[in-house]
């Protein structure tokens, strides 16, 4: 496959940011990709967008496009992403993607992949997936949240309270996340007197509730779903301790109505993670830690069991932070953010990394997502078991709803 046509140019993310869209075509076929970006990022993240800002990201992009369709640069499998990364680095050698940005690179990546697969007539997730059997994700949803998500005065500290269905397919899943969101809106109108209906980034209730207040209704719409529906339903933190860490203590404005202490030591913050772990039967529990605390991540691990610890800001889904979590077995479970390093050959080399080591992977969105539907066909081809995205919101639904087509096809 040959390029006829690449252009990139702006457009407005869901917290009406802007970001990178690229416009590619091969003769009659033609595709779009954009990128999403996170409110919360983790120090190992590569830049968005080049340090001299979106539109030279965009200068770039369209420059590279033209690039590569006069050198006729060819492109039919995944591996080869690496004649644009070879060509890209030439520009570019900074770690973080300073000159380029991460977005830039994840984009262009993203819609090469799309054109490649439409023109030999497949699903991304096809050609992906390489022939092997395909199976569906679950999802993990994120019903209730705080932190860097909202800018409300008062609100828990915790960045998101999900839910995470045990169903027999997807679809089934899905519609128990989107049962327990109800449930979640109800329980609160009743019980968070202070709430006025506002939202998080990610279209989840931002309460005003306290850390373990908001654990505890989280337990009681488990309780509510799982006897409503018959089903199996855990439920996860993700703290984003990062957001929390002084460099010295873990800050806290709104822990919890029977600890006045609002400053804990990591010992302390560990201890009371576990604590509320073992008493509300948490299955997922992400950044319980700062993202430099491998030996915190792996306190917490070693005293919980059948319980997911998960690293997102300590890995930053990179290999060689995930290669230093294995050493000190301080993870089970890690998030795959792709452009936290633009480069899908990366993405693709941490995933491979992960499963070679039994550490589960879990495929995520950004606060500030788009209505590329991308990440679901990249959960499907590279056989992740866990889907973070959302439950409502049309950015979310894009994901989901293909989720549940690509799953009808997968059946028929």
């Amino acid at each position: 496959m040959n390029l006829n046509s690449l252009s990139a140019r702006k457009i407005l993310n869901s917290r009406k940011e802007a970001t990178i869209e690229v416009i590619a075509s091969c003769g009659d076929k033609k595709v779009t990709a954009s990128a999403p970006s996170g409110a919360s990022k983790g120090k190992y993240e590569v830049r968005d967008v080049s340090a001299r800002g979106i539109d030279f990201s965009i200068s770039f992009l369209n420059v590279l496009g033209r690039k590569l369709i006069n050198e006729k640069v060819s492109f039919e499998t995944f591996e080869d992403l690496e004649k644009v990364e070879a060509i890209v680095r030439e520009q570019d050698y900074t770690k973080s993607l300073e000159f380029i940005g991460g977005n830039a690179l994840y984009t262009l990546e993203t819609a090469i992949l799309k054109l490649v697969a439409l023109t030999r007539e497949m699903e991304l997730w096809q050609l992906l997936i390489n022939g092997k059997q395909p199976f569906m994700p679950m999802p993990v949803g994120n019903a209730i949240g705080g932190g860097f998500h909202v800018k409300q005065s008062k609100k828990v500290d915790w960045q998101e309270f999900l839910f995470i269905p045990r169903g027999t397919n997807f679809f089934e899943a899905k519609f128990i996340n989107e049962s327990a969101y109800k449930e979640a809106r109800k329980v609160l109108e009743t019980r968070d007197l202070e709430w006025q209906g506002k939202l998080t980034d990610e279209n989840a209730f931002a309460t005003t509730l306290d850390c373990e207040t908001t654990l505890a209704l989280a337990d009681s719409v488990r309780n509510l779903v799982q006897d409503k529906f018959n089903v199996s339903l855990g439920i996860g933190l993700d703290c984003a301790a990062t957001t929390l860490w002084t460099g010295l203590r873990y800050r806290y404005n709104n822990l919890s109505a029977t600890i006045k202490q609002k400053n804990l030591s990591p010992e302390e913050n560990s201890a009371f993670i576990v604590d509320m772990a073992r008493k509300y039967n948490l299955s997922y529990i992400e950044d319980p830690m700062h993202g430099e605390d491998f030996k915190g991540f792996g306190n917490v691990l070693r005293r919980l069991k059948n319980c997911f610890v998960v690293g997102d800001d300590l890995i930053c889904t990179r290999a060689e932070r995930l290669e230093k979590a294995i050493r000190e077995k301080a993870i089970n479970a890690v998030i795959i953010k792709p452009n936290q390093v633009g480069s899908l050959l990366e993405t693709k080399r941490t995933i491979d990394l992960a499963k070679k080591n039994d550490i589960v992977t879990i495929i995520s969105h950004r606060s500030g997502e788009t209505l590329d539907n991308a990440l679901a066909h990249f959960a499907v081809g590279w056989r992740i078991p866990f889907i973070k995205c959302g439950i409502v919101g049309a950015e979310r639904l894009a994901k989901l709803n293909e989720l549940a087509r690509i799953e009808r096809e997968i059946k028929e």
